[in-house]
């Protein structure tokens, strides 16, 4: 389905179901705001996958709406990927929430589920497998 007639839910329901546990494990402890976690059943470092949390905080700023910088919460996933050829590249995925600290809880999670579901929606599977911005 073409990204012209898409159509996200609100206030919806995101819960994964079926599949297998993939336990992460942290990699050392948290430096400059940031944190990596990979997969504690990996055991190559060639194709371990991770995921990387970073936040920053808002800041005071006189140009700023509300005088403060948004905050921002990022994850990274990387995923070893093993070529034919027998070398290896990357999949990855970047997440990146911004908003603004007067945001409640309530509205920062329905921005999740949306995002949530503009990762995962069929009717963005064009988007995603083809490139196709149509």
């Amino acid at each position: 389905m073409p990204i012209s007639s898409l159509s996200l839910l609100e206030s919806a329901t995101i819960t994964p179901s079926g599949g297998t546990a993939l336990p992460f494990i942290l990699a050392g402890s948290p430096v400059n705001d940031a944190v990596k976690a990979y997969a504690s059943g990996d055991t190559d470092l060639r194709t371990r996958r991770s995921i990387h949390f970073s936040v920053k905080e808002p800041k005071v700023s006189a140009t700023a709406p509300n005088g403060y910088t948004q905050a921002r919460a990022q994850v990274y996933i990387k995923i070893p990927f093993s070529l034919d050829n027998g070398l290896v590249t990357t999949h990855s995925v970047r997440i990146e929430f911004a908003y603004d600290a007067e945001a409640t809880q309530a509205e920062v999670l329905e921005m999740r589920k949306i995002a949530c579901q503009a990762i995962i929606d069929s009717d963005l599977d064009e988007f995603y497998n083809n490139l196709s911005l149509a």
